[in-house]
């Protein structure tokens, strides 16, 4: 980008330079200087896109709605901002997938940022299970957790008899089982995706 700024501005001052020499040996230059004047207007319009983007760019430089490493949603694309340049919004969609977006789109679009706000990141999941399978549920899920490195180390995942829900049959009365615990907020649907998912894996085991 500096290089062509500068490449740019260089052929801008020669012409300029030119257009005073010429002048200097009392060439007429109205016409030539008619010529440049259509050529930079034609260009402008056949850049009209590129120079909406520039602008746009520039905007998100100074304005900043959201910085790297930000998780945004924006013109209809979600991920993780990865870089931004003059032109472009480089994201990283969730399955590592580059995602491109013109500068004019990203300004002139709602935008979604889920990292401008810090949060809890608390995650509470509850789920049924037969109370003679709660005390081993509850402590294979409590190793999975700890197992996991998106789990907040300082706050440690617990694992509760939140009610009794059916005692219709006294033999095999089902609980409520609660899981709690902290990860980054950018994770915590994941995380509490991940504990539904291998709760369910354990109660089809158990049943």
């Amino acid at each position: 980008m500096t290089l062509f700024v500068g490449s740019l501005a260089r052929y801008g001052v020669l012409a300029v330079v030119g257009i005073a020499v010429l002048q200097l040996f009392g060439i007429q230059t109205a016409s030539l200087v008619a010529v440049l004047g259509a050529t930079s207007l034609a260009i402008g319009l056949a850049l009209q896109g590129t120079l909406s983007n520039l602008a746009a760019g520039v905007m998100l430089l100074l304005f900043r709605p959201f910085h790297i490493g930000d998780d945004v949603e924006v013109a209809g694309k979600a991920g993780k901002v990865r870089s931004l340049s003059l032109f472009m919004t480089e994201l990283v969609a969730p399955d590592n997938t580059q995602i491109l977006l013109p500068n004019g789109q990203v300004w002139g679009a709602a935008i979604i940022n889920h990292s401008a706000y810090p949060g809890t990141g608390e995650i509470k999941v509850t789920f049924p299970v037969p109370a003679g399978a709660a005390p081993a549920l509850a402590d294979r899920i409590l190793k999975e957790l700890r197992k996991d490195s998106r789990i907040d180390d300082q706050a440690q995942p617990a694992v509760s008899v939140s009610k009794v829900l059916d005692v219709a049959n006294p033999a095999a009365p089902i609980l409520e089982l609660t899981v709690s615990a902290k990860a980054k907020p950018s994770e915590a649907g994941a995380v509490k995706q991940c504990v539904l998912d291998h709760a369910s894996a354990l109660l089809a085991t158990a049943a």
